[in-house]
């Protein structure tokens, strides 16, 4: 796949994408969008999502594309307009994200449902690719302990790592969130199935950047340096938003990282969500 934009346009080798478009788009965007937004469509086929964006029964969301499970994608909104992905949502001073970034798509169907024959989805089906994680805002079903997540199949991963770098080479893209993140309380997507350390490290990073392999907290309420990787470690420190760290190790989404003072000096050591980690 080489994926390139020309004119808000997804194309792969010069061929625009699969296009199901949904006219729930709110014109022009004011301004160059500068976030992502990654979503789960908690549903099956990336068609199947997409064809409810386009439907006239659907008058109040879309999305600029879904990804499949297989890396495919089908765009609904030109990257040049507003899409309704984010609802009532707030990020740092931003409030209500669909007119400050793109709303990306993942067909995934996100927590499943156990039961004595293993893990389901919505529709009672059997779904064996699971991750077994607790999401860091709490399960949708309240609970605190680790259930079955769908996982992102490799293909997918790698498509939706490939467009967001063709979106950075035309848009001024400088973060990259969850639902979840702009909208902590009503949304859990894309959950801890999806890797977005690992994600943000592939779209924002780059083996010919050059200089330190430090990383910025982003948390506007502050983040919890913790004596370990996990919530039951004791917290050392709260950081405040903004704080310069140097990650030094990991351990699944929790990174061991050496707090960095005013002056760039190293100061306490501890362990941070990844999350909550913008890497250089």
């Amino acid at each position: 796949m080489v994926y390139a934009i020309k004119n808000g346009i997804l194309t792969d080798s010069n061929n625009p994408v699969r296009q199901i478009r949904s006219k729930n788009t709110g014109g022009a965007f004011p301004t160059p969008p500068k976030i992502v937004v990654i979503h789960f469509t908690a549903g099956g086929s990336a068609a199947s999502s997409a064809n409810w964006f386009a439907s006239k029964d659907n008058t109040n969301s879309s999305a600029h594309v879904v990804i499949d499970r297989d890396g495919t994608i089908i765009q609904c909104v030109n990257f040049g307009e507003v899409a309704w992905h984010a609802g009532k949502s707030t990020w740092r001073d931003i409030v209500g994200l669909n007119r400050h970034s793109i709303g990306i798509e993942i067909a995934n169907w996100g927590a499943l449902r156990g039961g004595a024959n293993g893990w389901s989805n919505a529709a009672g089906q059997r779904i064996d690719n699971v991750v077994m994680a607790v999401h860091r805002n709490g399960n949708p079903d309240g609970s605190r302990t680790p259930i079955g997540w769908e996982a992102y199949p490799e293909a997918q991963f790698e498509a939706t790592v490939a467009l967001v770098r063709a979106l950075r080479a035309v848009y001024p893209i400088a973060e990259i969130v969850g639902h979840d993140d702009i909208a902590p309380v009503r949304k859990s997507d894309p959950g801890p199935a999806f890797d977005m350390v690992r994600f943000r490290q592939r779209v924002l990073g780059g083996r010919d950047d050059d200089g330190p392999n430090t990383g910025v907290i982003r948390s506007p309420g502050g983040l919890n340096l913790r004596s370990g990787p996990g919530t039951n470690n004791a917290v050392v420190q709260l950081l405040a938003d903004g704080t310069k760290v140097l990650p030094i190790g990991a351990n699944g989404s929790w990174l061991e990282v050496t707090v960095l003072d005013a002056a760039g000096k190293p100061s306490k050591t501890g362990w941070v969500h990844g999350h909550y980690v913008d890497l250089d």
